[in-house]
């Protein structure tokens, strides 16, 4: 539109100076500049703020570092590098001996525990029954004591009345034998004391067994899941790439000694970078229509996720020094996140791919053609100039 704009304006200085031969002035000529300026100038500002275009674009997928949750020397490795996986996908196996060894030692361990409360249940029942036998024994026993009382008495009430009808060694006998009950009374009611605490004590004794088995069972759970994490396994959609193994290689659980590191293909988006106030009309959902570099020839369609309203120059870093007032400003940039309209072909592109980008905002639709006709420029020019990104300065 520009540059029919130019030619249109070329067309009119023409008809006026060579076709109807008006004589140039000096305030005629100034006239047509400012003219010319206002007219190309003003579709110019209209195309920057309606819709956006910048060389400045870089797709970006989220990667994670593959560190071993266990350490061991690598048994099998499954993956290769930059191959297609899926989510769950086998990466590598660690050697899990060593982890088989503590699951099997855990598991005697819990049997051990649960072997120690059945005895110990077996132990409070025993002594539970002991406490009625007990019981029983000293309501004999004071039932006995209750006659042998009743017998002493009758015997000292008959000698009081008649010495003569009783014996004294009948008496001692009684009293004898009362004594004797007493002592039983007070046997029995130790033997229910003892019975009880015994029933107390084996309670308790099964707390301590039982309160035991969790604490093995969680262990036995935590062996299980290093035995478990020996199973390298992808964590989404993508490939591996930097894979720094072989088998035999150790691999401890350090975020310094990763075994590679995974791009996740799930989440393919575009970082754009675009001036500041070329943003002010761009809004979530605005249409994007993009060229990436690595595939000429190529148009990919996309929709605007968020301006990022933040600036690393902003940022200061918390120390103790005051920051120097020279070296503060800003790029005047701003990064915007844009979706793929197809998930399928995100999946596939690379990532790090730089190219150009443009945003179609909801205003000045009619200036729209000339982003449109420049983004399939540089669709076409990639085969013959390969785009290379600069270095910032």
């Amino acid at each position: 539109m520009i540059a029919f704009l130019v030619i249109v304006y070329v067309a009119v200085v023409l008809v006026l100076f060579k076709v109807l031969r008006i004589k140039p002035t000096a305030y005629l000529i100034a006239s047509m500049i400012v003219v010319g300026v206002f007219m190309i100038g003003g579709v110019v500002v209209v195309w920057t703020q309606a819709a956006p275009i910048t060389d400045k674009m870089v797709t970006s997928q989220y990667v994670v570092q593959l560190v071993p949750y266990v350490k061991g020397q690598v048994k099998t490795i499954h993956a290769q590098a930059n191959q297609p996986l899926k989510k769950g996908d086998l990466l590598l196996e660690i050697d899990p001996a060593p982890y088989e060894y503590t699951v099997r030692q855990v598991e005697a361990q819990l049997a051990t525990a649960k072997a120690n409360v059945k005895q110990a249940e077996a132990a409070v029942a025993t002594a539970n029954a002991a406490v009625p036998n007990a019981q029983a024994n000293l309501e004999k026993a004071k039932a006995a004591d209750e006659l042998a009382k009743t017998q002493e008495q009758i015997a000292l009430n008959i000698q009081r009345a008649d010495k003569a009808a009783i014996s004294q060694l009948n008496v001692a006998k009684a009293t004898q034998e009362r004594q004797e009950a007493d002592a039983a009374v007070q046997q029995a009611n130790a033997g229910v004391a003892q019975a009880q605490a015994s029933a107390q004590q084996a309670a308790a004794a099964l707390q301590v067994t039982q309160s035991n088995v969790p604490a093995v069972e969680a262990q036995l759970d935590d062996a299980r899941f290093n035995l478990a994490q020996c199973k390298m396994l992808a964590p989404g959609e993508g490939y591996v790439v930097n894979w720094q193994v072989q088998i035999g290689t150790m691999l401890v659980p350090a975020p310094l000694a990763a075994a590679g590191t995974f791009v996740n293909v799930s989440d393919t988006a575009v970082a754009a970078v675009f001036p500041q106030n070329f943003l002010s009309n761009v809004e979530p959902g605005n249409d994007v229509e993009m060229v990436l570099n690595p595939y000429p020839g190529r148009l990919f369609l996309g929709k605007v996720d968020y301006v990022i309203p933040a600036s690393g120059g902003g940022q200061f870093t918390t120390s103790g020094t005051i920051p120097n007032a020279a070296r503060i400003g800003s790029d005047g940039l701003y990064a915007v996140r844009i979706n793929f309209t197809d998930n399928a072909v995100a999946r596939k592109l690379s990532l790090g791919s730089g190219g150009s980008a443009t945003i179609y905002t909801n205003k000045g639709k009619a200036t729209h053609v000339i982003s449109k006709v420049a983004i399939r420029m540089k669709k076409w020019l990639l085969y013959v100039m390969p785009s290379v990104d600069k270095p910032s300065s």
